[in-house]
């Protein structure tokens, strides 16, 4: 075997890590709107929690946030190949904090009469959007090209989108007995 061949981390798929980032945002928005009373104390709850969700939380749960946990990946400095620090999480964090702060108020807001508020999720999109034309392996959206970060697949996890994906086929098993 060559000592020369270094192996290569597993790539964590953009779906896997929006269906991730979607986790989250649920759960600090949910706590976010049961503490808030306007917009405003609104995206001041949501950063803060989400901070202390996917800073506080990834650094001590190694380089795992909920929504990470949940689908079996995990955060890295691109550098060493290891859990990022505290710097590089609030770099990460801080972009993804704001932006998901004004999409999350942009969908609870939404009415018939109130569609201009989805453009309050523009810069989350941008941000995604990065990594949807990067041509890299690790397709780094823009706040982990800013933190110098990847998102890897791990074993550490829960497995809940292989559960959910047995669920479905169970049901559609049922279905056409």
């Amino acid at each position: 075997m060559n000592d020369n061949i270094i192996p290569q981390l597993p790539k964590a798929p953009l779906s896997r890590r929006v269906a991730a980032f979607s986790i989250d945002a649920v759960v600090v928005w949910f706590l976010s709107a049961i503490i808030s009373n306007n917009w405003f104390t609104f995206i001041l709850f949501f950063m803060i929690l989400w901070i202390i969700a996917r800073v506080l939380v990834v650094h001590k749960n190694y380089g795992q946030s909920i929504g990470h946990y949940a689908l079996d990946m995990k955060v890295l400095d691109t550098r060493y190949q290891r859990n990022p620090g505290i710097l590089e999480l609030s770099k990460r964090e801080g972009i993804l904090a704001l932006s998901g702060a004004l999409a999350m108020l942009g969908i609870s807001n939404l009415t018939s009469g109130n569609a201009a508020v989805l453009l309050l999720i523009m810069p989350l999109f941008l941000d995604f959007t990065v990594a949807l034309v990067d041509i890299e392996r690790y397709q780094q959206a823009f706040h982990d090209r800013i933190a110098q970060t990847i998102v890897v697949g791990t074993m550490r996890g829960y497995s809940l989108d292989i559960k959910v994906k047995w669920l479905v086929d169970e049901a559609k098993r049922y279905v056409r007995r």
